[in-house]
């Protein structure tokens, strides 16, 4: 006998699920999940939206990574790093500086490896193989590249050499000791180690012995360099107690920055990959550790039975310290502050971190795993009185590829939600934002997966206050391009790499002689015919006439047939304004490609741009249609099942024969589910009258179906890039329970 079962899916606020939830149906998030959520963004009150298109900026000169620069809540500014060289944009995509090489360091390979961290109108940018660079912003049109240099400590100098503020370190074995050559030869003396511990690259470099430091001069072999004396270091020797400075060209750079504490924070030098290293307070080019006292530097190493690559530090309740081997944090004493004294660095999980740095959201850190198969937080605990780092990818781990850079919007201009973003680099899913939407005191979270045009990729993507800013890689016009984009607030913009069009003039169009009256007009000037339906003015006059028919005289001249009589006799050579026409131009940045049009809330479809950078739309339209390119949006739910008194629905053969979905705000909705005919039903709008714009509807829409499945779903999907945000569903199943007793 068959029977229906009805079920409402009130919200999708569990986002995406990993394909191994398909039988979980004991769980809250396989209600609140689906099977598929693509382009579409989570919303806070469960719904879903088309997620927001993207408006084209610029070009980048080449490929690049983003970083954010926010010296104000009303100033902003967008820098991109590419092969040793800089260029600094405004939140509009206009240049604000460009092409700065001189100190930019980095290559294209390093670029998703750098590490930065921002106070003021100053940017630190950290690699383990490169000098640390200092950004810094002079003024709001002027950004400065620099290396970082470490303050001199004025109170000492010989010959003009004074002594440095660097940190030191003896990475010599403890064994290795150094003598000096007699006081005869005055402030230049020779060093001579008991093993090989010099190089060439050291040149210019600073050594300290016995607490007292000298400058190399010259290299004389690997086990003599000549130095001059800054401060008396005593006798001849041997010394056991000496270091050189412990960040060189030879040892290696930090790959972690920030600032905590009123400190400059560095961690991970390449050859001393567990130290940590802080300024003075308040001096952050001053790493000097002097006697301990508590505002002087600090210089620890993390403890364990492994050498921990630390790989970032950020700041937040305490100090957190990611390495390769676990998560760290470094605790306040109780007045809130860190001293050399009082530092400790604590052990919390055994995870260990990417090279990809973590961000701050939803009250916790995320990071990605290092195997990079996985999203965490590290968060504090009160019951455990300690951090854990939780999984919050378990849900959607196959969302998970990799990812090189994260972001986090914390809401914009028109919607609350906070997202954080993960770019997936992998071999899967490269080019793909994996999107986390969470509200923790609610207990909601769930995930969505972002892309673009076919073969086009996200290659890079920051934030700043409320905007989201990509850099994607596109093949157009068979070239590869990075463009430099910025997301909309909503699903008001439905479409990516969005510019406005601009009607065509068809040439330089003129009234052609004097004393023209009546319903007819000559104009020479044209370089194409124009078509009927085409709007146009008149100079010295705002009526606008429509072209019922034409006629061709030859050489750019024609007779106009207009749709009413001329309002009054315009002059010779007035100008002719084409204000609504099929020809218009766009961007060329899409030549010869394929592209959509929307003009308010209207379609107007897919056109392929010529080579002279024009589309022929299906009917006149004036300037400012939007043009760009499609993207899919695609929503499934999870296979419909229930527990029933009897047994569950898993497995059996069972039909949706209905379901009614609750729309808001919505131009275009394709339903589909477990049909044996592939049906598509489309949202028609029958109240609609030429010549007028489509209006958004909200209301509850029913839909009928045939077929049976033994896994049925509901698909929901739009065929053109207009709005759509879906707030729930009501979904009767239909089945013959009389199918369980035969077996």
């Amino acid at each position: 006998m068959a029977r229906v079962l009805k079920t409402v899916l009130t919200n999708f606020s569990s986002g995406e699920l990993n394909p191994l939830f398909n039988t979980r149906i004991d769980t809250p998030a396989y209600t609140n999940g689906t099977k598929q959520c693509r382009n579409f963004a989570l919303l806070a009150e469960g719904g879903i939206m088309r997620r927001p298109g993207t408006f084209y900026l610029a070009t980048l000169p080449a490929e690049s990574r983003l970083i954010p620069f926010i010296f104000s809540d009303d100033e902003i500014a967008i820098i991109a790093l590419s092969n040793n060289r800089m260029d600094v944009y405004d939140i509009n995509g206009n240049v604000i500086i460009a092409n700065i090489t001189s100190n930019c360091n980095w290559t294209t390979a390093q670029l998703f490896e750098l590490n930065y961290a921002q106070f003021g109108d100053t940017i630190f940018i950290s690699h383990r193989d490169n000098s640390t660079v200092k950004i810094f912003r002079s003024s709001a049109t002027n950004f400065t590249a620099s290396i970082f240099a470490f303050d001199d400590d004025d109170s000492v100098s010989v010959s003009g050499v004074k002594k440095t503020t660097r940190p030191f370190y003896k990475y010599a074995a403890s064994l290795t000791s150094v003598s000096l050559s007699s006081h005869a030869t005055g402030i230049n003396r020779t060093v001579t180690a008991s093993a090989s511990s010099f190089t060439s690259n050291q040149v210019g470099d600073y050594i300290e012995i016995n607490k007292k430091q000298g400058k190399i001069t010259s290299f004389l072999s690997a086990t003599q360099v000549k130095i001059t004396i800054i401060e008396d270091m005593g006798t001849t020797g041997p010394h056991f107690n000496w270091a050189e400075q412990a960040i060189s060209t030879k040892r290696g750079f930090p790959q972690a920055v920030t600032f905590h504490n009123n400190r400059l924070w560095f961690g991970g030098l390449k050859s001393r990959p567990s130290g940590i290293l802080a300024s003075r307070i308040s001096e952050y080019f001053n790493f000097s550790v002097g006697t301990g006292e508590a505002d002087e530097a600090i210089d620890i190493d993390i403890a364990g039975s492994e050498v921990n690559e630390v790989r970032h530090i950020m700041s937040s309740k305490d100090l957190q310290v990611f390495t390769d081997g676990g998560e760290y944090y470094i605790p306040r004493a109780n007045d809130n502050t860190i001293t050399p004294g009082n530092v400790s660095v604590l052990k919390q999980t055994p995870y260990g971190i990417s090279r990809t740095a973590p961000i701050m959201f939803d009250q916790a850190a995320g990071f990605v795993q290092k195997n990079g198969k996985a999203v965490r937080e590290f968060i504090y605990s009160d019951i455990e009185d300690g951090y854990k780092s939780t999984s919050v990818s378990i849900l959607a781990q196959h969302l998970i590829d990799s990812p090189k850079q994260l972001t986090v919007v914390r809401g914009n201009f028109t919607r609350p939600e906070q997202y954080a973003f993960f770019l997936n680099n992998g071999s899967t899913l490269n080019g793909s934002l994996a999107v986390f939407h969470s509200v923790r005191d609610e207990k909601i979270a769930g995930w969505s997966l972002w892309t673009t045009k076919n073969n086009d990729l996200f290659h890079s993507i920051i934030s700043l206050n409320e905007y989201l800013v990509c850099i994607v890689k596109r093949q157009l016009n068979g070239s590869t391009v990075y463009t430099l984009e910025k997301f909309a607030d909503d699903d008001s913009t439905t479409l990516d790499m969005q510019t406005n069009s601009t009607v065509s003039q068809r040439g330089t169009p003129l009234v052609q002689g004097s004393g023209q009256t009546g319903d007819v007009i000559k104009i020479d000037g044209f370089t194409s015919d124009p078509k009927i339906n085409e709007t146009f003015t008149i100079a010295g006059n705002s009526t606008e006439y429509i072209i019922q028919a034409f006629t061709n005289n030859g050489g750019g001249s024609y007779d106009l047939n207009l749709d009413k009589n001329l309002a009054a006799t315009p002059a010779d050579n007035a100008v002719i304004t084409i204000v609504k026409g099929y020809l218009h131009f766009v961007n060329g940045i899409y030549t010869n490609e394929s592209v959509n049009a929307v003009e308010g809330n209207s379609s107007l479809g897919a056109f392929t741009v010529s080579a002279t950078d024009t589309i022929t739309l299906n009917s006149p339209r004036a300037t400012g249609v939007n043009i760009g390119f499609n993207y899919t949006p695609i929503i499934e739910t999870m296979p419909i099942d229930k527990e029933l008194p009897e047994g569950p629905l898993t497995g059996l053969p069972r039909r949706i024969s209905r379901a009614i979905i609750d729309i808001n705000s919505t131009l275009d909705l394709n339903v589909k589910a477990a049909d044996i005919t592939s049906k598509s039903l489309v949202i028609q709008q029958v109240n609609f009258s030429g010549g007028s714009d489509l209006t958004p509807v909200t209301e509850k829409k029913e839909f009928f179906f045939i077929g049976y499945d033994k896994n049925p779903t509901v698909t929901l999907s739009q065929n053109d890039p207009l709005p759509i945000k879906i707030l729930g569903m009501s979904v009767e199943v239909v089945f013959a329970w009389v199918l369980i007793l035969l077996h």
